[in-house]
């Protein structure tokens, strides 16, 4: 079996092809990412000397990684 055999090289359609460059590691980090935001988030919102901006940041970063996190499975199944 020649190395040209074995690829996930995207210029070669015919050969195999990889959900992403980091594969399910980056879908498992990206779930661990949102669920730490959003923990996070909600110990701010929760807490009564904490400002709730930070909460509001978080959120808005964990939607980020929602948005990332979805794509990347979209990406992961069409493959």
């Amino acid at each position: 079996m020649s190395p040209e055999e074995v690829t996930t090289s995207p210029q070669k359609p015919d050969r195999g092809k990889s959900a992403s460059r980091v594969g399910i590691f980056g879908i498992l980090g990206a779930i661990v990412g949102l669920l730490m935001a959003l923990f996070i988030g909600f110990m701010f919102l929760i807490g009564d000397s904490r400002p709730d901006a930070v909460a509001w940041i978080l959120f808005a970063i964990g939607a980020v990684i929602a948005v990332d996190l979805l794509r990347r499975i979209v990406r992961a199944v069409r493959i």
